[in-house]
């Protein structure tokens, strides 16, 4: 069966509804499963998803040759832009403040810092109320042992790894800040070791920066904490600890409060624990 190529995950859906019955029994059970669980598909595995939809991985291929595309990577991509388009670009947002009308633009400062206010004080409930207190737990405990605590973070995480890095380096125990200064990005992970953690900070669209850096660490036998948005964030899928924040924001512009929030809990924690940082922060031999 030919087929042009789609060029959105919403185009795909359509065809497959329109084509489901011409499928043969095999690729019916994957369309179930791909209009089912699109985000699971979007950062799955080839052999999760084919799993999931129980059948063998190659039904996947002919599934997505069925609906031309060369393979299922191809296809994935769809589901997978979709997930991370979930915000405009700088201009759109820009523009969209020009263009709200609610605020008088003589009280525009007050009136907006009202509106960060009111936003992060809704997103520090639900972190409070959703996050899973064992996993916090199991991140203070491999921070404790950790050998080295690396910390990544680019772009609009960046503050997160840094605030991080201060409070933790302030604490007694060894700190490596990965901030990329001079462009020296790739001699710094050969400090990865199988004693050390990495404590690796994103959220969508997930810097491919950081996400190289986990893959490094998952090779170096480094154990890994990531504070990110989502569960099916491909930061999660090497991670011992994942931890989910879900940021504030107005018109698109995205807050801090929350990340900097819990990392500021995870250290208290440690701090809490007088013994276990005392014993982290001794020096070996």
């Amino acid at each position: 069966m030919e087929a042009p190529v789609c060029n959105s995950q919403q185009e795909l859906e359509q065809l497959i509804e329109q084509r489901f019955q011409l499928l043969s029994n095999r690729l019916q059970l994957v369309a179930r499963y791909l209009l089912a669980h699109p985000d699971t598909v979007a950062f799955g595995t080839t052999a999760t998803i084919a799993q999931g939809a129980g059948v063998h991985a190659s039904a996947l291929v002919r599934f997505a040759n069925a609906f031309g595309f060369s393979g299922f990577t191809e296809m994935q991509k769809l589901f997978k832009n979709r997930l991370l388009q979930t915000s405009p670009d700088y201009q759109s947002r820009i523009v969209a403040v020009q263009q709200d009308q609610s605020v008088p633009v003589t009280q525009a400062g007050v009136r907006y810092l009202q509106q960060i206010a009111a936003a992060n004080e809704a997103a520090m409930v639900q972190l409070c109320d959703e996050l899973d207190a064992g996993l916090l737990q199991q991140a203070c405990e491999l921070l404790a042992k950790a050998r080295l605590i690396h910390i990544q973070g680019a772009r609009r995480s960046y503050p997160v790894a840094s605030y991080a890095g201060y409070l933790l380096s302030n604490t007694g125990l060894p700190v490596h800040l990965l901030d990329g200064v001079g462009y020296m990005q790739t001699g710094p992970l050969n400090l990865l070791g199988a004693d050390d953690v990495l404590l690796a900070i994103s959220f969508a669209p997930y810097a491919a920066e950081t996400q190289q850096v986990i893959s490094r660490a998952a090779a170096a036998g480094c154990r890994i904490i990531v504070i990110t948005d989502h569960r099916l964030s491909p930061l999660t899928a090497q991670a011992d600890v994942a931890l989910l924040v879900r940021e504030a924001e107005v018109h698109s512009f995205r807050s801090l409060n929350a990340s900097m929030s819990l990392i500021q809990a995870l250290v208290l924690a440690l701090i809490h624990d007088a013994e276990a940082l005392a014993a982290a922060a001794k020096p070996a031999g």
